[in-house]
């Protein structure tokens, strides 16, 4: 048989369930990205997934936060089934990764909690056609590594006495603000025909109970 697509799997799954599939994939976008960087606790990694599911952001970059991927799954309520996540390979360099995502034409925007020369307020934002937003760590926020290969620097400006949000609300007020007026204005644009059907066959296999059995059987007849 050739290869596996959702089509083959049509009648395994629930007519509401592939509509909501459908309806969710109309939202789906790759003009706005994610990555994190060194996350170290797994209920921000998850909250952070939760966030980017919701707001129909599909991809997240990882450095140094594999481990956090298939953990707090109470909090990310089951988002890391819905998001693409892509890490770093353990012998890869961060400045090798950096490229190959700025070689897909994406810009790269840091966060910073600090109000930097360099940095602009987010309410200033001009977002580029595609881009990434990078979220650090706990603690210390984006290493000086990734920052010197950030295309921007953008803050949340703040009026109280702490100095930083935590990384979880950090990203979910970014990331909120910039997709919604986005979105609103029409300037982000959904995954092609292709990407669609590639996503439509990993979240069918994701619905469906034994998926892998089925499929293997599939490819028998």
């Amino acid at each position: 048989m050739n290869k596996i697509t959702y089509k083959d799997l049509k009648k395994y799954i629930s007519e509401n369930r592939m509509e909501r599939i459908d309806k969710i994939l109309e939202s789906r976008t790759r003009d706005i990205c994610v990555l994190l960087e060194n996350i170290y606790q797994p209920h921000n990694f998850n909250a952070v997934l939760r966030t980017c599911d919701n707001l129909g952001i599909q991809d997240i970059y990882c450095i140094n936060s594999e481990k956090n991927t298939k953990t707090a799954k109470s909090v990310s309520l089951g988002a890391e089934k819905w998001i693409t996540i892509k890490e770093k390979a353990k012998g890869e360099t961060v400045e090798n990764f950096l490229k190959k995502i700025k070689k897909k034409g994406y810009e790269l925007v840091g966060t910073s909690p600090h109000m930097q020369r360099k940095t602009e307020s987010i309410t200033k934002f001009k977002a580029p056609k595609k881009f990434v937003i990078a979220f650090g760590n706990e603690e210390k926020g984006l290493s000086n590594e990734l920052i010197k290969h950030c295309d921007k620097l953008i803050n949340i400006p703040m009026y109280g006495f702490s100095e930083s949000y935590n990384i979880s609300v950090t990203c979910a007020i970014t990331l909120s603000l910039i997709s919604i007026k986005l979105r609103e204005k029409k300037k982000i644009s959904t995954l092609s025909n292709k990407d669609k059907g590639l996503l439509k066959l990993e979240w069918y296999k994701k619905s469906i109970k034994n998926s892998n059995l089925i499929i293997k059987r599939l490819e028998k007849e």
